[in-house]
């Protein structure tokens, strides 16, 4: 008998450390018994004697005909059977609801008594990891299809902008290579609010940086992760097409980068060029507005650029988080 003893309490030392909550209900009664572990999982506080009908309003009401139908698919067997299903709780310590997966037996003997037995696990933990994961499955698919359109509107305008074929390839490889340093960037902000001001440091990173005038209060905005990539192939842009045609093609000229009032929420980034050759205006819409048409969208995001004789003009509207 002791040695009897010494081997249920080790078993009850075990299942106290698995943080498995026993139960046991009786169907001619209905009466439930339950161990300490399963009174904490469903916020049972005291010791009241428990009966099925005490069961049933600590079930979040979505899922109570989950594990209706998981017992109904073995109660009616001649010789029992084994049930598994996974709810959520009404109530549970600290107010928030808890995942349970309930695992069950019927039991039935020569003396007719009908039982069911089980175990109830906390899963809460893996139920919000699977939920985080597929989050992030989502939102990678989203990434990688306003990637491949973005890639896809680089290929095209490089195309039809490009008069050879080294300057396809030239044109083609700085834009990529600017969107991978960008999604660099992404990475490394691990999905928090990117500075604006660490974006402009690697977007003009091949121009001469010491041309471009900063207003202090872009220091203070952020901008999502997932508007990163078009900003960073806009200010590419616009920095190739001011050394090119614009600005900084003139040995005094300079750009002014600035941040203007918007609604709460958006940021407006203003691009002025400044001590450049004067500026001949055109109707053909340029590869930025294309891009930033395709990324930000859905976020509200636009370029309004003007072509003002003193030096090309550009208004960017994006989502941005501000300090």
């Amino acid at each position: 008998m002791q040695a009897l003893q010494a081997r249920l309490q080790r078993l009850e030392t075990a299942v106290e450390a698995t943080g498995l909550g026993l139960w046991e209900w009786d169907l001619a009664t209905g009466e439930l018994v339950w161990n300490a572990r399963n009174r904490e999982l469903f916020g049972v506080v005291d010791e009241r004697p428990m009966a099925i009908a005490d069961f049933n309003p600590l079930i979040h009401p979505d899922d109570r005909d989950v594990l209706r139908a998981a017992y109904a698919a073995v109660a009616e067997k001649p010789d029992g059977g084994e049930f598994t299903a996974e709810f959520r709780t009404l109530h549970s310590p600290g107010g928030k609801a808890r995942w349970i997966q309930a695992r069950g037996r019927v039991i039935r003997d020569a003396a007719g008594r009908n039982l069911v037995v089980g175990g109830n696990l906390d899963v809460t933990d893996r139920r919000m990891a699977e939920q985080r994961r597929n989050l992030i499955l989502r939102e990678l698919a989203h990434r990688v299809k306003n990637g491949i359109l973005v890639m896809m509107a680089i290929v095209a305008q490089t195309a039809r902008s490009a008069k050879t074929v080294d300057d396809f390839e030239a044109i083609l490889i700085a834009r990529l290579q600017s969107m991978a340093d960008s999604q660099d960037l992404v990475t490394q902000a691990a999905g928090e609010p990117l500075p604006l001001i660490d974006l402009l440091d690697r977007a003009l990173t091949p121009f001469d940086q010491s041309r471009f005038e900063r207003d202090d209060k872009l220091a203070q905005v952020s901008i999502p992760t997932e508007v990163v990539v078009a900003m960073a192939l806009l200010l590419h842009e616009l920095s190739t097409n001011a050394v090119k045609y614009g600005a900084l093609s003139a040995p005094s000229g300079r750009v002014k980068l600035g941040l203007t009032a918007a609604s709460e929420g958006q940021a407006v980034l203003s691009w002025t060029e400044v001590g450049g050759p004067p500026v001949k205006p055109t109707a053909r819409r340029g590869f930025g507005t294309r891009l930033i048409d395709i990324s930000l969208r859905d976020n509200g995001g636009r370029v309004e650029g003007r072509f003002d004789p003193a030096g090309f003009q550009a208004k960017i509207h994006f989502p941005a988080v501000t300090a």
